[in-house]
């Protein structure tokens, strides 16, 4: 009876460090796992799968175990995020390229849409769209107002080539082109066709122009607090990982909308005009062209009448 008691005994004192060392490896595990919050306007993350996925993907081949936490604010801004990850209270962002933003942050120096945020298309009411359908050269196309989001990079670009740009919030920018505020509606290629179903529903005299196109070096990047150069250096990290291993390409051809806009890029005959982006610092201009999409070889209707393979603003 001793012998038995005592086997019991050697039992329970081992299933009792058995259940000690779980305890300790799980809490060693939750330790290491880092919680990374972002903030974005609410109602639109299910718009930006894509550039969220991208920021994923880079932490999850960074090595780190991380948890992104994204919180969505009625009526946020740009801006107001952009405070947000100054003042520390959110640890990363995306947002369009601008030199504001290159100087108070850490720029992660890989476009998240390869620079197909930079070509643009626009959306015109049904009695304009004949006129635009019509532009054959860069000054005609500047006699349309364009309007753009009012913490949109893109309206300082276009002023600085020559536009009449109209601003206003972008929850507003339909409803301003219904009230002919402006002529015409700017939007990223992928970001018109992903769009153009749900605002036909609501505004069906809109139709989106498919015989012009402005291009100039652009994207979204992402940006960390200048403080934090570990979580800069891992995102980077991971992204050249999605680089190295094709992860990354293989997001971005899978990407409905972006599949949709390359598929329009190459089977549609558009005066593709480029323009400079005058507020790029010469460090985002001289980013490795493996991380820039080039077009250049899609597109035969420019207004020399021959594509420019070695164009640098189609290269980015």
């Amino acid at each position: 009876m001793i012998f038995i008691w005592a086997n019991v005994l050697k039992i329970l004192r081992f299933a009792f460090w058995v259940v000690c060392v779980c305890f300790l490896l799980q809490e060693t595990a939750q330790a290491d796992t880092r919680t990374i919050k972002m903030a974005f306007p609410e109602g639109l993350k299910k718009f930006f799968a894509y550039e969220f996925g991208v920021i994923e993907m880079a932490l999850d081949l960074s090595g780190t175990d991380y948890v992104m936490d994204i919180e969505e604010l009625k009526g946020a801004t740009q801006s107001r995020i952009s405070e947000m990850l100054l003042a520390g209270d959110i640890d990363v962002m995306f947002a369009g390229y601008s030199a504001e933003r290159e100087s108070r942050f850490r720029q992660v120096n890989i476009p998240i849409t390869r620079g197909i945020l930079g070509h643009r298309v626009f959306m015109v009411k049904k009695d304009r769209a004949v006129a635009l359908r019509n532009v054959e050269t860069l000054d005609e196309l500047r006699q349309f107002c364009i309007g753009v989001g009012s913490d949109w990079p893109d309206g300082d670009i276009m002023e600085d080539n020559g536009f009449c740009v109209e601003r206003g919030p972008r929850s507003n920018l339909w409803e301003m082109l219904e009230n002919r505020r402006f002529d015409a509606l700017t939007r990223a290629v992928h970001e018109a066709y992903r769009e153009l179903p749900a605002i036909q529903a609501q505004y069906p005299d809109v139709v989106l122009n498919d015989t012009v196109m402005l291009v100039y070096p652009f994207d979204f990047f992402i940006y960390v607090n200048r403080k934090n150069s570990a979580l800069w250096q891992t995102i980077t990290d991971g992204l050249l990982e999605a680089y190295r291993t094709g992860a990354f390409m293989e997001h971005f051809h899978n990407a409905p909308a972006i599949a949709r806009a390359l598929d329009a890029l190459k089977t549609e005959r558009r005066h593709v005009f480029n323009i400079e982006n005058t507020i790029m610092s010469e460090t985002t201009k001289n980013i490795d062209d493996r991380f820039w999409l080039n077009v250049s070889d899609l597109h035969t209707d420019r207004e020399t009448g021959t594509p420019d393979l070695k164009c640098p603003p189609c290269r980015m």
